[in-house]
């Protein structure tokens, strides 16, 4: 499985890039190759993309989030966990 990194410094308040990032659904008007982003609940999420004319999608699951954790947001990637069963 590939890892794809990318980092950018904005220079806003902490608390409002984490409100603009936990909008997932916007992440396609930004992100090259994502197509959608679709919110299953609270801590779900289904993730679609089309890199080198390769289309997949996968579930992730937000295990780190919150006012606590506004420096960091974590998703986990679902695909494993159902290889495993």
């Amino acid at each position: 499985m590939s890892t794809i990194e990318q980092s950018i410094d904005v220079e806003v308040p902490v608390r409002t890039a984490y409100n603009q990032w936990t909008q997932f659904e916007e992440f396609p008007k930004f992100m090259d190759g994502v197509v959608e982003v679709r919110q299953l609940s609270d801590t779900r999420l289904l993730w679609r993309s089309e890199i080198g004319g390769v289309d997949e999608s996968w579930e992730a699951e937000i295990d780190r989030a919150g006012p606590r954790h506004a420096d960091r947001l974590a998703q986990r990637d679902r695909r494993q966990e159902r290889r495993a069963s």
